[in-house]
Formats: structure tokens, sequence, C-alpha cells
């Protein structure tokens, strides 16, 4: 006998003393346990289950015969054949779902190869994508060193620029001190221009005020002369009037004197010839005529 068929009928033995039907599953189940080990194919196993039951039956016929009539010897060997049979049947049974078991296990152990071949060639495919990945992670190593040394880089600008920041802050800390000075000195001098504003709007105002009472006087002057224009225009007018009046007078005046002083040097002449004849004196400034205008 075999270790596998030894282990097979030792499961067979412990499982009907538990009372259960030995099978495959529970010959497969026990054996692990027991050896930590698959033992055999289902067939194999199968096979010694069958010859278990088998020995079974030849040992309960022997036991059973010795020492019987043969009556009932006979009886008896008809009832185990008839049981042997059945036995044989059920095994039949059993051998048939086992052989429809076993050609679902092919396709399944085909269809596993076919998935081991599948997980094979997906396996060649990872390496490839694992090579490829290493390579990567490799390139990727160099450039996290790279960008490393640059952060290393960056940090050192960085402090650098904290620094330039630091006396930009303490410079602007000091321009700020200046600017506050500063705008309190401009304050200082718009409260003072607020002042002089005031008071240069003071003096606008009288200035204002003055320019107005002047202007007042001036309109009011202007009004004046403009009537006192007015009436000496009117009595220029009227002297004109006069004085074209006073030489229509003259005019006529000397048209007279002329009237007059002709009678005269015609009295003159007449006048000497009779004092020629006459012997009579003439006194100085006789016969003058003084014209006056």
């Amino acid at each position: 006998m075999s270790e596998r068929q030894n282990l097979s009928w030792t499961a067979c033995d412990t499982l009907a003393a538990q009372g259960k039907k030995p099978s495959i599953g529970l010959v497969r189940e026990w054996t692990i346990a027991s050896t930590g080990a698959k033992k055999g194919s289902d067939g194999d196993v199968q096979k010694d289950i069958n010859e278990w039951y088998a020995d079974l039956l030849k040992l309960k016929r022997d036991k059973g015969v010795a020492g019987l009539p043969d009556a009932v010897a006979t009886l008896t060997r008809e009832l185990w054949r008839y049981a042997v049979e059945s036995a044989n049947d059920t095994l039949a049974a059993e051998r048939t779902v086992l052989a429809g078991e076993k050609a679902e296990a092919e396709k399944l152990i085909d269809l596993a190869q076919e998935d081991t071949l599948a997980a094979i060639d997906i396996a060649n495919e990872l390496k490839g994508k694992l090579t490829i990945a290493h390579a990567d992670l490799l390139g990727r190593d160099q450039q996290i060193k790279r960008l490393e040394q640059a952060l290393a880089e960056q940090r050192a600008t960085l402090q650098a620029k904290d620094e330039r920041i630091g006396g930009l802050a303490a410079e602007l800390g000091r321009k700020a001190e200046e600017h506050a000075g500063g705008l309190a000195e401009l304050d200082g001098l718009r409260k003072h221009s607020l002042l002089e504003i005031d008071r240069a709007r003071a003096e606008s105002r009288q200035w204002k005020a003055e320019f107005t009472r002047i202007e007042a006087e001036s309109k009011s002057a202007a009004h004046a002369y403009r009537e006192k224009i007015s009436m000496l225009e009117s009595e220029l007018s009227g002297a004109k009037g006069r004085l074209g009046a006073i030489e229509e007078s003259l005019a006529t005046a000397n048209k007279r004197v002329e009237i007059v002083e002709a009678e005269l040097s015609a009295a003159k002449l007449a006048s000497g010839v009779s004092r020629q004849g006459l012997g009579g004196s003439k006194k100085p400034g006789a016969g003058r005529l003084v014209r006056r205008r």
C-alpha cells in the first residue's frame, strides 16, 4: 500500500468513525489538515475511497459468514451481494458525477492554464513596464536631486532676499519717520497757509468794499460829469446860437459901416472941397471914423 493510499484509508476510517460518509472533498480536507499538503489527484483519491469501501465490505462479509449455518450464510452472502451491487451502483453514480466534476475541473484547469498564459503575458508586460518605470524612477531621482539642488539655491536666494527685505524694512521705517516729520511740517505749513488765506480773504473783502465804494463814487461822479457835460453842451449850443446871431449882427454892422464909410468918404470929399473954398482950418482927427467891431 502506498503512502497516499494509506493516508486516504486513514481519512476514510476517521470520517466513518465520526459518522461521515467519505468523499473526495472530505478526504482531501482531512489529508491537508493532517499533513499540510495535497496528496494525489482527485481520481487517485476516488480510487483509494473505492478500494476502502471494497475492503470494508470484504471484512464485513468474512466476519459475518464465518460460523453461520449454510442457509443463513447463503442469505447473508446474497444480502452482501445486493449491498455490494447497490454500493457499486452508488459508486457508479458517484463516478459519473465525479467524471462530470472532473470534466468541469479539466475545463477549469484549461481556463486556468489560459489565464496562466495570459497572466504570464501580463507579467511579462508588467516586467517591461516595471523596467521602464525603474528607468523612469532613476530619471525622477536625478530630477529630484536637481530639484533639491535648485531648492537649496532658491533657499539661499530667499535668505539673501530676506536679509535684503530686512534692510529695506529698516530703511522703510526710517523713511516712515521722515515722512511723519514731513507730514507734521506740512500740517504746520497748511495751518499757516490757512491763516494767510483767511487774512487774504479779509483783505480781499476790505479791498472789495473799497472798490465797491470807489466804483459807486466813480459812477456818481461820472453821472455828475455827464450831467455837467450835457449842461455845458446845452450852454455851448446856446452860445453857438448866440455867436451865430452876433456874427450875423456883425456882418450886418460891417455892411452898414461900409455904407457909412462910403458915405463918409463921399462926404469927406465934398467937405474938403468946401473947406478949400471957404478957407477954414481943419482940426486934427476930424473926419476920421473909428471902426469898431
